[in-house]
Parts: structure tokens; C-alpha cells; sequence
């Protein structure tokens, strides 16, 4: 028998503070509140290797750095348990964090709109992005007719290029190229590969 796996829940377990730190979250600056959130996305997706917790002590001098700390904790908390949810949109995570947390509307909107940022921050990419290649097949194969010509005998090579985009998600992308436009094909590859070389 098959057995699924129940779908982990988020924050189905809190760490010890977490309660405690929603109200130090609550507490902070609008301006402080939205870089903490900022510099804990960019830790998470490795763009940062730490968080400064001195550099904050300069901005709320008032809070101590063991509060400051528990904060930081908390943010990424969150944001780890709000990556689980499957809709990223701003009104879910919002409910879920108005459920889950002591986070005042304000500072879960602050959350929650981080998630809509980083869904345009993808569009974008995959505007600009044309993806990676992960993978190329190909076949020669004979052309024996077509609807214009009854005896083509037409050799063809048939391509399929594996292109994974910003998501992740391999596309297969199938060809079809005369000799002659694979041998430019192949000419243009070799080209490529000097000019890298030379960089």
C-alpha cells in the first residue's frame, strides 16, 4: 500500500520566544521593520551570508541586542514557514500570519507584501531570462515525402533543447534543421565556445 505523506502545516511548531519576539516585531519602525524583512529574504536565498544585529542597535538604541536578535529569529521564521504555502499571494499569507501570530496588521502586511515583491521580481526575470540549457538530443533522420515533393529523400537532423527557466521547470523545446543549418548551427557553437574561452 501507497502511503501518503500528511502535508507539513506551517508553523505547526513554534521555537521557544517566537510570541515573544512578534511583540519586539511589532515595536519596531516601519523604515527598520521593512529592511529586517529585506535582510532576512536575502539570508535566506544566500544573497547575504549574516545579519548585523550592531547595525540595527544603531537604528533602535532603545532595544537591546538580545531582543533585536529574537526578532531577526522571528523574521526568518516566518518567512521560512510562509515559502511552505503553495498560494504565495499577499490576502492568504496575510490570514495565515493573522491566525498563526501577535503580529499587528501592519507588520503582517509588511510580511506578507514581501512575497508579492518577489513575484515580480520572477516575472521580470522570466522576461529577461531566456532560461539555461540543461540538456540537448538529437537524431538524423531521412525526409522521404512531403506534401509538396513525393520523393524528398531529404536527410534533416531533430533537435530537442532542454531549457530550465527561473522556476526551475525544464521546457522541451523540439527542432528540425537542414544540413546545412546544423552545420551554421555547429559553426556558431564552436565560436561561442572560442569567445568563452578567451574571456
Amino acid at each position: 500500500d501507497l502511503q501518503v505523506k500528511p502535508k507539513r502545516m506551517a508553523f505547526a511548531c513554534t521555537p521557544p520566544g517566537f510570541f515573544a519576539a512578534n511583540e519586539t516585531l511589532n515595536e519596531l519602525p516601519e523604515g527598520v521593520l521593512k529592511r529586517m524583512v529585506e535582510d532576512t529574504r536575502k539570508l535566506l536565498k544566500r544573497e547575504t551570508e549574516s545579519i548585523s544585529v550592531e547595525e540595527y542597535a544603531k537604528a533602535i538604541p532603545a532595544m537591546k541586542e538580545s531582543e533585536i536578535t529574537s526578532a531577526i529569529n522571528a523574521s526568518l521564521f516566518i518567512l521560512r514557514q510562509l515559502a511552505m504555502e503553495e498560494k504565495a499571494d499577499p490576502k492568504a499569507l496575510n490570514s495565515i500570519l493573522a491566525r498563526e501570530t501577535d503580529l499587528h496588521k501592519s507588520v503582517r502586511a509588511t510580511f506578507a507584501l514581501s512575497f508579492k515583491e518577489d513575484e515580480a521580481e520572477k516575472k521580470i526575470q522570466s522576461a529577461l531570462q531566456v532560461g539555461r540549457l540543461v540538456d540537448m538530443k538529437w537524431k538524423l533522420g531521412m525526409g522521404i515525402a512531403s506534401s509538396s515533393c513525393t520523393a524528398l529523400k531529404a536527410p534533416f537532423v531533430s533537435l530537442v533543447l532542454s531549457v530550465a527557466d527561473v522556476d526551475q521547470r525544464v521546457r522541451h523545446h523540439p527542432v528540425e534543421l537542414t544540413i546545412e543549418q546544423f552545420q551554421d548551427f555547429r559553426e556558431m557553437f564552436k565560436k561561442m565556445a572560442l569567445q568563452i574561452e578567451q574571456v
